[in-house]
């Protein structure tokens, strides 16, 4: 089996303090560089800003027209030339180059290129020759910043070099830049400086880090001894020793407090030793308790409430437990006289049980019969109320032909009082013929009067008048049978009237017959309603009762099923009551011993 590498606190000590010390050292180098980086370009910058004042300075007493403006802070605010100097050496370039120990440039705007070209520079190409006459680039950011006239700050490849460069704009007469005053570092330079700078703080870290190491060490060697005789003082207890004497209890540190903790648990384990040999006593104990209530059950489980557990001197029951055999002991005599009077009770319950099955049994028979004698009433009230209903029906039916009869009778009361209108209006329209016939009769005479004079007329006229005397005599012959025909008519209207005075006569006799009908029509009809009204309310009773007597007898049969239950629930429990009997004389009591002695 492969064993498990286990480190010591010491040495885990060493190592996560190691660990602590190394990152907190790299982050201190880390800030040291970034800091040392930031303060190395700010002192390039003020280097610069330097550079770029002492140039403007040399160019100007050099160089007629150039004028420089400086700020409160002294750095140069504006330069501006006004004529073009001639560059036919490059001695001044070259001066301020040894005073800086700097690369610097001055750029003359060509128009034709539309481009700042280098007019003098101390810079020198790899073949020896001044890098003079090439132009900045209009690709280049420092142009787009330059011809904005803004001083541009940043780094520039120059000849395969990397420079921290500085472009300072010169202005024209007008608001032109016409040229340009470049200062530059080169990047190598500040690069090394940083780098010795980062070389002399890991070399410090390193030698922090090995000192810090070695004093962690030994403050681990210092910390750990006392936990480790602790630990051994720890084994000796956990081996049984518990004699052993813990060090270090004293301290007032957290080793002291663990010490103390370990004498508290050997003070423990001691106790709890003590505890154990008075648990193997009191185990004995209880075992021999266990036992008496075991036997105690024992004789329960056989039913025999009579036995007891006894404590005499020669075998005394521990102290500890005697009141769980005094509870015992109460226990059986309790039950044994609970038993003894639930015995005398299912005696009680079993006669008493007795009586109600006996009086259930004939209260069943007794709604039985009750039932019997309901469902007849009802089977008779029944048959009652179907008659009412079959009664209240014909009754409904007189009413309805009694209602018929008195509307046909007003009907013909109706059509008699038109026949009587009619015969009065045949009676006017008579008299009104009667007239008429007078009428005609006048005309009739005057129509004979008139034939008569024609047939003078004509006879006077002799032959002419012939023909008209013919139509005279036609006329007179016409008129006599016109009054014979109105006298005819006026007989006969005569008699007709007579006829119709009789004819009314009747028919008023008849309406008077028929009125005295129709008001003993009304009188039955009313009669016959009040009867139906009578036996459909005695039919709706019938109904009621009946339904009365339907539920009386559905009760009487649910209560004859209930005596029956009650019948049977009363054998059921004095079944139960002599079986509770029988199961309570199996207990083995004090009573039914004093009983058997005294029967003996």
């Amino acid at each position: 089996m492969k064993r498990s590498v286990t480190l010591s606190l010491k040495l885990r000590l060493a190592i996560m303090m190691t660990m602590i010390m190394l990152v907190v050292c790299a982050v201190l180098v880390s800030i040291s560089a970034r800091q040392t980086k930031n303060a190395m370009l700010t002192a390039v910058e003020v280097r610069q800003d330097q550079s770029l004042r002492i140039v403007a300075a040399v160019f100007q007493s050099t160089f007629d027209g150039l004028t420089v403006t400086y700020g409160p802070d002294g750095q140069i605010t504006r330069a501006s030339l006004t004529e073009i100097p001639e560059f036919d050496t490059h001695d001044v370039i070259d001066q301020v180059g040894r005073v800086l120990r700097e690369t610097a440039t001055f750029f003359l705007w060509d128009s034709e290129e539309n481009d700042f070209r280098r007019m003098t520079t101390n810079i020198i190409k790899p073949d020896g020759e001044r890098a003079v006459g090439t132009y900045l680039g209009r690709d280049n950011p420092v142009y787009a910043a330059v011809i904005k006239g803004q001083t541009y700050r940043g780094e520039a490849e120059i000849l395969g070099k990397p420079y921290l460069t500085a472009y300072l704009p010169v202005y024209g007469a007008g608001d032109d830049v016409i040229g340009i005053i470049y200062v530059g570092v080169e990047r190598t330079d500040i690069d090394a400086a940083i780098f010795d700078r980062l070389m002399t703080m890991l070399v410090a870290s390193v030698i922090v880090i090995v000192l810090g190491l070695g004093t962690v060490v030994l403050m681990a060697m210092q910390i750990t001894r006392p936990i480790t005789q602790i630990s051994n003082a720890i084994a000796d207890i956990a081996s049984g020793n518990l004699d052993t004497t813990v060090p270090h209890t004293g301290k007032k540190d957290e080793i002291g407090e663990i010490a103390r903790r370990v004498t508290d648990f050997k003070v423990g384990l001691q106790r709890n030793h003590q505890l154990e040999d008075a648990s193997r006593q009191a185990h004995e104990q209880q075992t021999k308790v266990m036992g008496l209530l075991r036997t105690g059950l024992a004789h329960l489980a056989r039913l025999d409430l009579t036995h007891r557990i006894d404590s005499t001197n020669s075998d005394p029951f521990p102290a500890a437990y005697e009141a769980l055999r005094e509870d015992f002991n109460a226990v059986v005599a309790s039950l044994g006289k609970s038993v003894s009077d639930m015995t005398e009770i299912a005696q009680e319950v079993t006669t008493a049980s007795t009586g109600i099955a006996s009086m259930s049994d004939s209260l069943a028979r007794r709604v039985e019969t009750q039932a019997a004698t309901l469902a007849e009433s009802s089977a008779t009230l029944q048959n009652l109320s179907e008659s009412g209903k079959a009664i209240a029906a014909k009754a409904a039916e007189a009413d309805e032909m009694a209602k018929r009869s008195l509307s046909l009778s007003n009907q013909s009361r109706q059509v008699l009082d038109e026949a009587t209108q009619a015969i009065q209006e045949i009676e006017e329209s008579s008299g009104q013929i009667n007239q008429i016939i007078s009428v005609i009769e006048d005309i009739a005479f005057q129509t004979n009067l008139l034939a008569l004079n024609a047939g003078v007329e004509a006879a006077r006229a002799g032959d002419a008048g012939r023909g008209f005397a013919v139509v005279a005599s036609e006329v007179r012959a016409l008129s006599m049978r016109a009054t014979q025909s109105a006298r005819e008519i006026r007989t006969l209207i005569t008699a007709s009237r007579t006829k119709i005075s009789e004819g009314t006569v009747l028919v008023q006799n008849t309406g008077t017959a028929l009125s005295q009908v129709l008001a003993q029509v009304e009188q039955m009809g009313v009669t016959i309603q009040a009867i139906a009204a009578s036996v459909k309310d005695q039919a709706l009773g019938q109904s009621e009762v009946s339904i009365g007597v339907q539920q009386l007898d559905h009760m009487t049969q649910e209560n004859a099923a209930l005596g029956e239950e009650a019948n049977a629930a009363s054998s059921t429990l004095s079944d139960e009551a002599q079986r509770l009997s029988a199961t309570l004389r199996q207990f083995h009591t004090p009573r039914q011993q004093s009983g058997a002695v005294r029967a003996a």
